[in-house]
């Protein structure tokens, strides 16, 4: 099932005559998902990461850390976590995008 983006908006691009000769439109778009792929995966690795080093899901983590004594080090990997998974999700989103632009061209 595909899901509805929002509506696309033009964007027009000034480059040096002899590269716009070169470049086409869709060769824009793929250097864009390949970006915010790189930026999903990126953010992958951090989720990863923390999932490894405490053995549990974000959820479990959050449960265990509001409900035990203070920890620091543990509340900043917490904020953190949960900005990693924020911004994994807003770039899975725009990839998730540019597919669908890309598939539209």
């Amino acid at each position: 099932m595909r899901k509805d983006f929002p509506k696309k908006e033009i964007v027009t691009l000034k480059l040096p005559p002899s590269l716009a000769r070169e470049i086409r439109e869709r060769e824009i778009l793929n250097f864009f998902a390949d970006r915010a792929l790189s930026k999903l995966e990126y953010y992958r690795s951090r989720l990863r990461y923390f999932e490894t080093k405490y053995g549990k899901s974000l959820e479990n983590f959050r449960q265990e850390v509001e409900s035990a004594k203070e920890d620091f080090e543990k509340w900043d990997d917490l904020i953190l976590w949960e900005g990693y998974q924020r911004a994994f999700e807003e770039w899975k989103e725009k990839y998730e995008e540019l597919k669908s632009v890309l598939q539209d061209h």
